[in-house]
C-alpha cells in the first residue's frame, strides 16, 4: 500500500490545527490581592521540666521598645502538692485529666530587647492559689509597671474572692502584689484581652458570668438558668491612669455569647471589636470614643469568611488576624468580609489561643502555644511550648471603596412617593458605569419578609421576594420600577422591604462589595394633606 506523503502531512497538519484550536485559551492565574512574605516561625520558650507544659500567652510591648510574652508553666514537683478538695474540684466542672492542683503552676514573663530575636525569662511567680493562672490579660504601663489579670474564680484557696483579679509588679516582675478589687465579687470574671491605646488608656475585655460554689445556687460552674437568655456577657473596663483606677463595666455584643474577643484602635480613636467565628454570631462592633466615654454601636454580622480570634490593623487600612491553631485571614473592608491569607506555610498547631501584634518595623507578629486545650495528666506524650510567627504583608492589588445611593421617586403633581427608585453606584464620588447591581424586594405577608430581623438575608432571599439585576448607565445610575399593582394598593399598612447590593461575591476584584441598609417603605405613600384654614 502506497501513501501520498504530502497528503498525509497536510491531513495531520490540519488535525493538529483543529486540536490546537479546540483547546481553551491559556489564562493567567488570578492576582492574589494580599500575600504573606518573609514568614518565620520561632520557638520562644520550652519548659525543661516534665511534663513539658508552657501555654496560654499574652503578648504586649514595653515602654522603651521591649516586648513581653506572658505564659503559664506547669511542672511536676519532686513531691506532689496537696490536691484540691472534692468540693472545689467538683465545682470547677472540668474533665478528667485537667487537675493541676498537685503540680507546680507558675506565671512566667519573657522579655525581648532585640526586636524579638531572643527571649529571656525575667519573672517566675508561683500560683498555688488557683487552678489556672489565666494570665491572658497583661500590660506594661508607661511608668514601667507590669499589670496581670487572672481568673480568681478558679481559686483553690477558698478565702480568695472572685474579684481579686488584678496584680502588679513595680520591680520588673521580681515581686507581685494584689491590687485592691475594683469589681464586685457577686460574679465570676475571666479576663481575656488587655490592650493599651495610643494615649495610654488601658482597655480590659472580660466576660462576666454568675459565680458558682458555696453560698450560691450553682454547685457547679457549668450550671445554667434556663429562664435567662445568655448569662455570660462580654464587658469592657477602662483605665485612664495606668491601671490605678478603672471605669466600667460596659457590656458589648448585645448579650450575644462570647467568652473571648479582640479589637483594634482606629485612626480616629474609635475602637473596632470582633466577635470571632468560634461563637454563634461572628461579626464586628464599633465602640465610639468621646473623651473618656465609650459608646457601643450595634453588633454587625460578618458577611463572608471567618472572623479571626485576634486582629491587628496595618497602616494601609488592612486588618489581619489569626485563628487557632495558626490560620491567618485578612480584610480590607473593616471586617465585613474576610479572606484566607496566602503565603503562610502549613506549620501544624503552632499558635493555639493566638495573640497578634503589628511591630514598629511593619512586620506582623503572632504568638501562641503549640497544641490545644490539652489535659495535664500523666499520660501526656507531647509538649506545649510557646511559638512566635512573624511575616510581612505584600499588597498586590488594592480594591476601591464603593457606595450605593437609593432615592425613592416623588411625583410633585400627585404629591406622593412612587413605587420606583433611582439608584446610583459610586467610587469616591465618581459614577461607576456598566455595573450589575442586585435589587431585591419582598412584600409584607409574603415569604422572605422579616419585621424583626430574625433570619439572615441569604435565607430570606431563598425563601421568597424578587431579585432584579439592573445595570448602571454612564452616570452610574439605574432605575427600578416595581409592578403596577403596588400603585393600586389601598391598605395604608401594606409595605415592602428592599436591599440593593454590589459585588457581594467579590467577583469584581477591583472594587469592595457594598450593601445598603434594608429599607422598608409603604406602598401607599402620599404626602399628608394640608389643613384648611378655619374661620373663627
Amino acid at each position: 500500500m502506497k501513501i501520498n506523503l504530502c497528503l498525509f502531512v497536510k491531513a495531520m497538519t490540519g488535525l493538529l490545527l483543529v486540536v490546537f484550536l479546540s483547546q481553551p485559551a491559556a489564562t493567567e492565574p488570578p492576582v492574589v490581592a494580599v500575600v504573606a512574605v518573609d514568614f518565620e516561625s520561632q520557638v520562644v520558650y520550652r519548659s525543661q521540666r516534665p511534663p513539658g507544659y508552657a501555654a496560654w500567652v499574652s503578648f504586649f510591648p514595653g515602654e522603651n521598645g521591649q516586648w513581653y510574652i506572658g505564659c503559664e508553666e506547669v511542672s511536676r514537683p519532686e513531691q506532689p502538692l496537696p490536691q484540691t478538695s472534692p468540693e472545689s474540684w467538683f465545682g470547677m466542672g472540668l474533665p478528667m485529666g485537667y487537675d493541676k492542683s498537685q503540680y507546680l503552676m507558675e506565671a512566667v514573663v519573657l522579655e525581648s530587647t532585640d526586636n524579638l530575636e531572643t527571649w529571656q525569662v525575667i519573672s517566675r511567680f508561683p500560683y498555688r492559689q488557683q487552678h489556672t493562672v489565666g494570665q491572658f490579660g497583661m500590660a506594661r504601663t508607661q511608668d514601667g509597671r507590669f499589670l496581670r489579670f487572672n481568673w480568681a474564680c478558679y481559686a483553690l484557696d477558698p478565702t480568695v474572692k472572685t474579684n481579686e483579679i488584678l496584680s502588679e509588679s513595680a520591680d520588673n516582675g521580681k515581686t507581685w502584689s494584689k491590687v485592691r478589687p475594683f469589681v464586685t465579687d457577686r460574679f465570676a470574671y475571666y479576663p481575656h484581652r488587655l490592650r493599651t491605646l495610643s494615649d495610654g488608656t488601658l482597655v480590659l475585655c472580660t466576660p462576666i458570668a454568675p459565680r458558682w460554689g458555696k453560698g450560691t445556687d450553682r454547685p457547679v460552674r457549668t450550671s445554667k438558668r434556663l429562664d435567662t437568655d445568655r448569662e455570660m456577657r462580654m464587658s469592657l473596663f477602662f483605665s485612664f491612669d495606668e491601671g490605678r483606677t478603672w471605669d466600667g463595666p460596659l457590656p458589648i455584643y448585645g448579650g450575644t455569647y462570647a467568652s473571648e474577643t479582640d479589637f483594634v484602635e482606629l485612626p480616629d480613636g474609635n475602637l473596632l471589636f470582633f466577635n470571632n467565628s468560634i461563637f454563634p454570631q461572628p461579626g464586628r462592633q464599633f465602640v465610639y470614643r468621646d473623651g473618656n466615654r465609650f459608646v457601643p454601636g450595634p453588633l454587625e454580622k460578618v458577611r463572608r469568611g471567618r472572623v479571626p480570634e485576634t486582629v491587628c490593623l496595618l497602616e494601609e487600612g488592612l486588618l489581619v488576624g489569626c485563628d487557632r491553631p495558626g490560620s491567618y485571614h485578612w480584610s480590607d473592608d473593616w471586617g465585613q468580609t474576610w479572606q484566607r491569607l496566602a503565603g503562610i506555610p502549613k506549620q501544624g498547631p503552632e499558635v493555639y489561643q493566638p495573640w497578634i501584634r503589628l511591630l514598629p518595623d511593619g512586620r506582623v507578629a503572632c504568638t501562641g502555644h503549640y497544641g490545644a486545650d490539652n489535659a495535664i495528666d500523666a499520660g501526656r506524650t507531647f509538649e506545649n511550648y510557646i511559638n512566635l510567627h512573624t511575616f510581612r504583608l505584600q499588597v498586590n492589588h488594592q480594591t476601591k471603596d464603593t457606595k450605593i445611593w437609593v432615592e425613592r421617586d416623588y411625583d410633585e403633581n400627585q404629591r406622593r412617593w412612587l413605587n420606583s427608585f433611582s439608584v446610583q453606584l459610586t467610587q469616591e464620588g465618581e459614577p461607576l458605569e456598566d455595573k450589575r447591581l442586585e435589587f431585591w424586594y419582598v412584600e409584607r405577608y409574603k415569604p422572605g419578609y422579616d419585621s424583626y430581623h430574625a433570619t439572615s438575608l441569604a435565607e430570606r432571599m431563598k425563601a421568597g421576594g424578587t431579585l432584579l439585576h439592573p445595570k448602571t448607565d454612564a452616570k452610574g445610575r439605574a432605575h427600578v420600577r416595581l409592578p403596577d399593582r403596588f400603585d393600586k394598593i389601598t391598605n395604608p399598612h401594606l409595605c415592602y422591604q428592599l436591599v440593593v447590593r454590589f459585588n457581594m461575591d467579590g467577583g469584581d476584584l477591583d472594587y469592595k462589595p457594598f450593601q445598603t441598609p434594608q429599607f422598608t417603605f409603604y406602598a401607599l405613600a402620599p404626602l399628608p394633606p394640608k389643613l384648611e384654614t378655619t374661620d373663627n
